[in-house]
């Protein structure tokens, strides 16, 4: 008796530690209720950030955690989803700005998960936790996994094939892995940075370089048709759910047309920054 009131103790005191500081989780805050997009994969983030729940044979893997501690929602939307029983096995966290890596050691340290990243990312998620103050303030997380380009790796009976695509920061991976429709396999590609940094120059080049070699990759059969961008607007994911919930016959999150305007649209809007701060 005395052995469970210990381990009741212990639990409620994680419960509590996990509560404590949470966002108020309303419409101004930019929480999201978490949806179903495919047999495998959820979305878990709020209305800036995306971070993606993807399950695996032996438990879930998150892409990208949101800016601390916003991050704290992630768990309480996987419960709505009925997936809190399942075990977080791996955090990828696509480069080191903290609205992407954020809440990577928060549930690293929860759920006991290997985190994947590049080592440029990791030495700016160093960089960004010790600028970050207040509420907002985080801990880098442990990398267990540097991402090495063209690397695949195999969770839970799942590939995931990782680039380094520099040009956001030096530090940006993206990767594809395939994802379930009703039992039909589709590719899907997560890119890692797809905006120029306007303040590094000579990022630039790199930027183009990268978005020109996720186009060549993205058109190897299978051909990609779910764009998984890491920012909910640049792919329409709102409204695509919209039309999901009103009854489309076809999945709206599947569309090979959708991803390569997306990478269109991105190289057209850093041409846009360029310009205006040429001299």
């Amino acid at each position: 008796m005395k052995q469970l009131s210990v381990i009741f103790f212990l639990f409620a005191s994680v419960c509590a530690r996990a509560n404590e500081g949470l966002p108020e989780m309303n419409d101004k805050n930019g929480y999201v209720a978490p949806f179903q997009m495919f047999d495998d994969v959820y979305y878990v983030g709020d209305k800036w950030v995306s971070s993606y729940a993807v399950e695996t044979n032996t438990g879930l893997v998150i892409i990208d955690t949101l800016d601390f501690p916003y991050s704290k929602w992630i768990p309480i939307n996987l419960k709505k989803l009925g997936l809190e029983n399942r075990p977080v096995t791996h955090i990828l966290a696509t480069h080191g700005h903290s609205d992407h890596v954020g809440g990577a050691q928060y549930l690293q340290e929860m759920y006991a998960s290997k985190v994947v990243m590049t080592l440029k990312g990791h030495e700016l998620a160093i960089e960004q936790a010790e600028k970050s103050k207040g509420i907002h303030k985080f801990s880098p997380p442990r990398v267990d996994i540097i991402v090495k380009d063209g690397m695949t790796l195999n969770i839970g009976g799942k590939a995931f094939k990782f680039y380094k695509t520099p040009g956001h920061t030096e530090g940006d991976f993206s990767l594809d892995f395939m994802v379930q429709d009703n039992g039909v396999t589709h590719r899907a590609f997560v890119v890692g940075g797809h905006s120029l940094n306007a303040k590094k120059p000579e990022l630039a080049n790199q930027f183009f370089e990268s978005m020109e070699r996720i186009r060549e990759i993205a058109l190897k059969p299978p051909v990609v048709t779910v764009n998984l961008s890491n920012h909910p607007h640049k792919n329409d994911l709102f409204a695509n759910r919209d039309r999901r919930d009103s009854g489309a016959a076809a999945n709206p999150f599947i569309s090979k047309y959708n991803f390569f305007m997306f990478l269109d649209q991105q190289e057209s809007l850093a041409k846009e920054k360029l310009n205006q701060v040429a001299p």
